[in-house]
């Protein structure tokens, strides 16, 4: 058996949190070590499909080909070949039918294919086959308990992939459900730990998702997205110390990842003791690694302006009105700032600006509002 975990691809925003599970792929992250090698996918990918379906199929089966055969679908979903994956899979269930690893992999499949209920219903079934027929652990001969498996199609990680299907439904209380029900079999696998506490913090508790963040950096502490996930978390919880402190171990861990630089940074800024000057040379290596974080370029010029440098608050404030043209923030800033440099004329331009965005909003929502009002006679 091929050992895996799922895993999400993700990027980082500072605001990702809040679409927790608006994903649209799962991918799988391989272990090197395999009992089983899979095929290297190349060459005529459909000629190899072909005969692994012809070898499926053969009576009597040949044991080794459903090994192999699932080596092949699992390198298939790796590289994106859903369609395939699909396929394999789908014949693997009907000769395995009480293996889970079948299951799991044509619900991992079928989800990237965007067949949601479809993949809600095998990940269903590759739960329950997973704790009724626990994989054989080759090398001791034992059979491994249920979740606990470290093989392709295990509990944990069925209901893992269980929760992200419901969330993506929009069931936040059933992704929960399934997420906690992996993290009680395997306390240690951190893609359960990790979403649990995406889908913690997607239902509207920060607080409650720190304790499985911190779980999934205590499991992989090299891991961006954990440490970004657990200091989010603690931000929105109010608990700025603790939330400094976790940017500031992402920085040490990935300083080339411009969203530690910035949650330093904005934090800094916000304190009223002597953290301006290092919040200012954060927000600046944040926006040196990518410049288009509108939090970064607003928050500097505000800080900026607090320091007596208006001149210097100008470019970053007109880079935060161009990457959100909507919002009145940057404009406003720049009001303060024309007028204390003398700029009056400019300042009446950027005060205009606010009040038309203002004007705008208010008759997008009475427009929205009106939509559900009963028409006239």
């Amino acid at each position: 058996m091929i050992k895996t975990s799922v895993r999400l691809r993700l990027n980082l925003g500072r605001n990702l949190l809040a679409s927790v599970f608006a994903v649209s792929l799962v991918v799988l992250s391989v272990s090197a070590q395999a009992q089983t090698p899979g095929q290297t996918l190349g060459g005529d990918v459909s000629s190899s499909l072909k005969e692994f379906m012809r070898r499926l199929n053969a009576k009597p089966l040949d044991p080794v080909a459903i090994d192999e055969a699932r080596a092949f679908g699992i390198e298939l979903v790796e590289a994106s070949r859903f369609q395939e994956a699909a396929q394999i899979f789908s014949t693997l269930r009907l000769v395995a039918p009480d293996d889970s690893s079948s299951f799991y992999g044509s619900a991992l499949a079928l989800f990237n294919l965007h067949r949601i209920d479809e993949a809600e219903t095998l990940a269903r079934a590759a739960v329950e086959k997973a704790q009724a027929f626990p994989p054989v652990n080759k090398s001791s001969a034992q059979y491994d308990a249920p979740g606990i498996s470290k093989t392709f199609g295990n509990a944990a990680d069925a209901l893992v992939l269980l929760g992200v299907v419901l969330a993506v439904k929009g069931d936040d209380a059933g992704a929960i459900a399934a997420v906690s029900r992996a993290v009680r079999l395997a306390p240690d696998n951190f893609d359960a730990q990790f979403a649990l506490g995406r889908a913690l913090y997607g239902a509207g508790d920060p607080a409650g998702a720190t304790q499985p963040f911190r779980a999934a950096v205590s499991l992989k502490p090299a891991d961006i997205q954990a440490r970004f996930f657990l200091a989010t978390a603690l931000e929105r919880t109010g608990d700025d110390a603790a939330a400094l402190s976790a940017y500031k171990e992402l920085v040490v861990v990935a300083p080339g990842v411009a969203e530690g630089h910035l949650g330093v940074g904005v934090l800094l800024v916000k304190r009223a003791d002597d953290g301006l000057d290092e919040g200012i040379r954060e927000l600046e290596k944040a926006l040196a690694i990518n410049e288009r974080l509108y939090e970064g370029q607003v928050t500097l010029g505000r800080a900026l302006i607090r320091q007596g440098r208006i001149a210097e608050s100008l470019t970053p404030l007109k880079r935060a009105a161009g990457l959100a043209p909507d919002n009145p923030e940057p404009h406003y800033q720049l009001v303060i700032a024309y007028r204390r440099l003398g700029e009056k004329g400019a300042a009446e331009a950027e005060s205009s600006l606010v009040k038309k965005i203002h004007a705008t909003r208010r008759t997008s929502s009475l427009s929205r509002s009106d939509e559900g009002l009963p028409g006239r006679p």
